[in-house]
Parts: structure tokens; C-alpha cells; sequence
């Protein structure tokens, strides 16, 4: 059970972070997506300046080569019969929170974000080499860039509910992923909602009755049942872990034409 509580507690600490992060740079911030996205690049410049600022386990973690990949995506590693197993970590920031170790299958990550190009001068700044560099990836067209069905499990943490278009973000990700591979996602429940939708928070995530759901802002605000408009690529499942929306989707087994002999 402390792996658990070790999982709920990372999970809130970017997101906390951010919130931080944001008060201090109120003074900043722009109603563009643009301005939106260079504030996000002065978050990590104070992130690294202070060695993680108030979770300083947060900043040795992503620089640990030996830290066990995390519970919510290991256990789909698991459920997987292919070694080594390839992970795509989308909206990663300047370095990704995935564990790099597994107790029985190699990873190999991959990891992406919309801002590389700016987290790469960050990280060159403050003279950090990363474990896994992450490179440009725009998360609404990740096939162009890597191909159908390129990696075993698809990964997005508090990153999907920032894009323009979460639910093409996700087709996007389940593009990219193999037959009977996961797309694995981890949020903050209704994270637009708790930061009264501004900066990047456009986005509510949830889980109702089992089904994922995504909410735009205000009560008529955009809203689509992702189990429903995901079912005919993969089965979805969603759970609530601690103010946290896992969700997990399973892209279905390539079928097979009949052919006449």
C-alpha cells in the first residue's frame, strides 16, 4: 500500500507546482494560447531554478535512472506479453515523470511535448542532461510524426486536458498506438473547473457511471461521453484514485478480413 500512496501523492505534485508556479507569475499571464504556453516555459524556469520549489522529491525523481516506473501505467505493462516494451510519454515537459525501471520488461520512452524546442534552451540554461530528452510532439497530430500503431502504451499525465481538442488528442494517441496496446491517462478531476478555467485549464476530466467524460468550460460548455466515442478503437476503462481520473483504453485486436479460397 505505500506504492499507492507514493502514486497519489506524485500525482498532485506537478499539479500543485503548477498552481504555484502560476501565482508567481500572475502578474504574466495572457488570455492567449500563445502566452499561455510561454508562461508554461517560465513555470519550468522557476521549477528548475529552485530544484522543484516546495517538492524537491518531485525534481530527484525525474533524474532518477532507477526509479520504478509508476503504478498506473506499470500495471498495463504488465497485462502486456511483449519485451521490451515501448512507451510514448505525451505533453512530458523538459523531463518526463515516468519511472525508468520495470521489475520484469525493458522500457524504452519516448518522450514529446509541443514546447521541446523551449525546454531544450531551459535545460541547456540550467546544465541538466536528461534521462530521456523529450522532443516536439504536438499531441493533435501525433500520427503524422510516428506512424500507426508505433508504441505499446501511449501515456498522457495532467498534459491531454490542456491541448485545444482533448478527444482528438486521444484518437491521436490511439493512432500511434499497436493492436491491443493501452493509451493510459492521468489527471486531476475537473482540473478546469478548480483553476476557474484560465491559463491552460480549458478541460474537465471525470468519470460518471464508469464512463469517461469530457466537459468544456461553464454549463454550456462542449461535452462528449469518451467511452461512447472511443468504443469502436478500444474499450475504455475509467476509475476516481484520490481526486485523480485514471483511464485506461485498450485498443481492440486488428480484425482480420475473410477472404474466399
Amino acid at each position: 500500500m505505500a506504492r499507492e500512496g507514493s502514486l497519489r501523492r506524485s500525482t498532485s505534485v506537478l499539479t500543485r507546482a503548477r498552481r504555484l508556479g502560476r501565482k508567481i507569475l500572475r502578474g504574466l499571464e495572457g488570455d492567449s494560447r500563445s502566452q499561455q504556453l510561454r508562461d508554461e516555459v517560465l513555470f519550468w524556469r522557476h521549477w528548475f531554478s529552485t530544484q522543484g520549489s516546495f517538492w524537491p522529491e518531485d525534481y530527484k525523481e525525474r533524474l532518477d535512472p532507477n526509479l520504478p516506473i509508476q503504478d498506473h501505467v506499470g500495471r498495463y505493462v504488465d497485462r502486456l506479453t511483449t519485451n521490451p516494451v515501448s512507451i510514448l510519454d505525451v505533453g512530458a515537459g523538459p523531463l518526463t515523470k515516468l519511472g525508468k525501471v520495470h521489475a520484469s520488461k525493458e522500457i524504452m520512452i519516448t518522450a514529446t511535448d509541443l514546447l521541446a524546442t523551449e525546454y531544450d534552451q531551459v535545460l541547456r540554461d540550467f546544465g541538466i542532461q536528461p534521462l530521456v530528452r523529450t522532443v516536439f510532439g504536438d499531441a493533435e497530430n501525433l500520427s503524422i510524426q510516428f506512424g500507426d500503431y508505433s508504441f505499446d502504451i501511449v501515456h498522457g499525465q495532467n498534459c491531454i486536458d490542456h491541448t485545444a481538442s482533448p478527444l482528438k488528442a486521444i484518437q491521436q494517441m490511439l493512432s500511434v498506438t499497436k493492436h491491443d496496446g493501452f493509451v493510459v491517462l492521468y489527471h486531476a478531476e475537473n482540473e478546469g473547473k478548480t483553476e476557474s478555467y484560465k491559463q491552460l485549464h480549458k478541460w474537465d476530466f471525470t468519470c460518471e457511471k464508469g464512463h469517461f467524460v469530457i466537459r468544456g468550460p461553464g454549463p454550456g460548455g462542449d461535452s462528449v461521453d469518451a467511452t461512447d466515442a472511443l468504443a469502436a478503437v478500444g474499450s475504455v476503462e475509467c476509475s476516481l484514485d484520490d481526486g485523480a481520473v485514471l483511464v485506461a483504453i485498450r485498443k481492440h485486436q486488428q480484425r482480420l478480413s475473410s477472404t474466399n479460397c
